[in-house]
């Protein structure tokens, strides 16, 4: 029987095909870069931060460093995954797994800044002679503090995800597309509030730090640099100058994306990628010690 008459378009299925990734080619190298960079790093730093890091774990210093390479760890855990995403263009792991992913750079980043803020408001208050005492009476009560700022924060970090991500639904080979969700009010406020106190707080730490330089440099003159003190402070500038170079921007830019989320998205995913950066400080904080390692 011939079947020449037949209409094709009848017997022809069209092929579902994928939605296209949210991401273009400018933007999505710049990303694996970014990231890339961020885990090498990232490593490097907490190797060396291991192998020198003091076991006097009542310093209240000591207690902050390790509460922060706890942070920085459980975020590298995560970078492999975006690297991948952003590489295949695809998203193969689950919505679950894409929410915690997508959930861990905001927990990084907000642990990150407690802990700076912690370190620096200690130190402050040391340098002024308001406090003498930067260690704990037992090993305990370090360990303990730590685990009360952990659970604070996961306290507040945790709900804050539920309420943030899974209302909107996104393609499934997609992954870190959660602008809509900013647009409930509660989520924008929230998001508005976070920011503009994390520019206020970061901006004050560097005025204080600022004051205090001026005030030992005014104090030793040309003498400054022989003074362990003025070191201290130097380490200071390091955490003030990570924040305003890897967490302000970032919030800054955040005040503008909150209004315009679908036309920012992307340039978002990179000022977001920047705050991974702060893994850097393990290589500040190391000094000169890195020296003796790297020839042993």
């Amino acid at each position: 029987m011939c079947l020449c008459g037949l209409n094709p378009a009848v017997t022809t299925n069209p092929t579902p095909t994928a939605p296209p990734a949210h991401l273009t080619e400018p933007y999505r190298v710049a990303l694996i870069i970014i990231y890339t960079v961020v885990l090498l790093v990232g490593i490097t730093g907490l190797t060396v931060m291991i192998s020198l890091l003091k076991t006097n774990i009542r310093s209240l210093i000591t207690i902050a460093f390790l509460n922060l390479m706890v942070a920085h760890f459980l975020f590298l855990l995560t970078v492999p995954f975006r690297i991948y995403y952003y590489a295949s263009q695809t998203w193969q792991l689950g919505q679950g797994f894409c929410k915690l992913v997508s959930a861990m750079v905001h927990i990084h980043i907000y642990m990150v800044f407690t802990i700076y803020s912690i370190l620096l408001t200690v130190r402050f208050l040391h340098f002024y002679k308001k406090t003498q005492r930067t260690e704990f009476y037992r090993r305990l009560h370090g360990l303990g503090a730590s685990v009360l700022v952990w659970c604070i924060l996961l306290i507040i970090m945790l709900p804050l995800v539920l309420i943030q991500y899974g209302h909107k639904t996104i393609p499934e080979n997609q992954c870190f597309k959660f602008g809509d969700e900013l647009q409930d009010h509660y989520v924008y406020a929230l998001n508005m509030v976070l920011s503009i106190l994390i520019i206020t707080v970061s901006c004050f730490q560097t005025c204080i730090q600022v004051i205090i330089l001026r005030q030992m440099i005014l104090k030793y003159g040309a003498t400054s640099s022989s003074q362990q003190e003025f070191w201290v402070q130097i380490k200071n500038l390091s955490f003030v100058l990570i924040l305003l170079t890897c967490l302000v921007p970032y919030h800054l830019f955040r005040l503008q994306y909150l209004n315009n989320t679908k036309d920012l998205h992307q340039i978002n995913e990179v000022f977001l990628a920047i705050t991974g950066l702060t893994c850097f400080d393990m290589l500040t904080f190391t000094g000169k010690s890195i020296c003796k390692v790297c020839w042993t």
